[in-house]
């Protein structure tokens, strides 16, 4: 006799698995691939074109540049959209081949991708359009995955390959033959270069005798201002003899100076040039507090090498505060609003007209 319980066990085992959704799968991964693209060229931009802007840069907050040149834009010496175009191609011939190891990369992007927004949240303090459009593809794609799990197929070495082979090949070309275009922010640099102090205490560097200089208003915490830095250092290099750099203070953390809680940056800076290491620690301040409020001083000490227990005593005491505080006092009186922000022949200078003015005097 055939009882109820056997036809539904027989509907179960009958029941045909749902065909996985391969091509809405491989169409959202190659959407990744795509948005990675546009983001590896952003980066490129950002990094080389002195007047680089993004077209989604609206906002202290919404800035794809912000995002494109903190520190957590490069991993292992390739830069994140690379990763992300490396991943996506991966995914998209996995979703092709409806392989169930699809499931824990598509997985393991989405995590990322999860971990990339926290970091632009905590760290950076922007976001960007294309970045949370790779975040919401890299998702998408895991549900996609998870949905229609039992209609993949069995893992097989030509799954392998072509989850590892195949991306670490291109990975090892991205890492033998793309320029490392990002590298002149490294503050890991010789200083060859005529430095000096002026008569207002600021510190220059360039030509002894200009016949151009320009004042520099920076921020260690600005993204922007790393970079920024970055050219007009090459910049120098390139023309030791006619153009001089003097650097002023602009802290988006207003400085006072009868409290200890902002400019520890520009404290530091300022101890280190009491130690003859300014534009050293110039150069460290900007690669390690782009995004941040506050640095760890003795790996400042050690990496720049100057005498930590001095520099913790200089940074520690109310009258490097007032120094710093009359530093940020008086870039607000020049009427410098943003950062970077520059001043030439006593005339305050948009950057991206700066880049003009430099080519013709130069």
């Amino acid at each position: 006799m055939v009882t109820r319980a056997s036809i539904r066990g027989m509907d179960v085992a009958t029941t045909p698995h749902r065909p996985f959704a391969r091509t809405p799968a491989t169409a959202l991964a190659l959407i990744g691939l795509v948005l990675s693209g546009i983001l590896q060229i952003l980066h490129v931009r950002t990094y080389l074109v002195p007047s680089g802007s993004s077209i989604c840069s609206v906002g202290p907050t919404f800035d794809c540049n912000a995002v494109t040149l903190s520190r957590f834009s490069v991993f292992l010496d390739v830069p994140l959209p690379a990763w992300g175009a490396l991943g996506f191609y991966c995914l998209m011939l996995l979703a092709w081949r409806s392989s169930r190891l699809l499931l824990p990369l598509s997985a393991f992007a989405a995590l990322a991708s999860v971990a990339l927004l926290a970091e632009e949240l905590l760290h950076v303090g922007a976001v960007c359009m294309f970045c949370e459009g790779i975040h919401l593809v890299a998702v998408a794609l895991f549900i996609v995955t998870w949905l229609g799990r039992t209609g993949l197929t069995t893992t097989t070495r030509g799954d392998w390959v072509t989850a590892i082979a195949v991306p670490a090949v291109l990975w090892l070309g991205v890492r033998m033959f793309a320029p490392n275009y990002w590298s002149s922010v490294m503050w890991t640099r010789d200083i060859d270069i005529p430095m000096g102090v002026d008569d207002r205490g600021n510190p220059w560097i360039g030509a002894e005798n200009p016949t151009l200089t320009v004042h520099e208003y920076t921020d260690y915490s600005c993204p922007h201002c790393r970079v920024a830095s970055a050219r007009m250092y090459r910049l120098v290099s390139a023309n030791p003899k006619s153009l001089r750099i003097v650097r002023h203070q602009q802290p988006r953390l207003r400085c006072t100076d009868n409290a200890m809680s902002g400019c520890q940056m520009v404290r530091v800076a300022l101890c280190a040039q009491d130690q003859g290491k300014f534009w050293e620690m110039d150069s460290w301040l900007f690669a390690h507090g782009s995004g941040e409020r506050a640095v760890d001083v003795d790996a400042a000490a050690t990496d720049v090498g100057v005498d930590a227990t001095l520099l913790h005593a200089c940074v520690d005491d109310l009258a490097s505060q007032g120094r710093a505080a009359a530093f940020a006092k008086e870039a607000r009186d020049r009427g410098i609003k943003g950062t970077p922000g520059y001043v030439v022949d006593d005339a305050v200078i948009d950057p991206v007209d700066l880049h003009a003015l430099l080519k013709e005097r130069l």
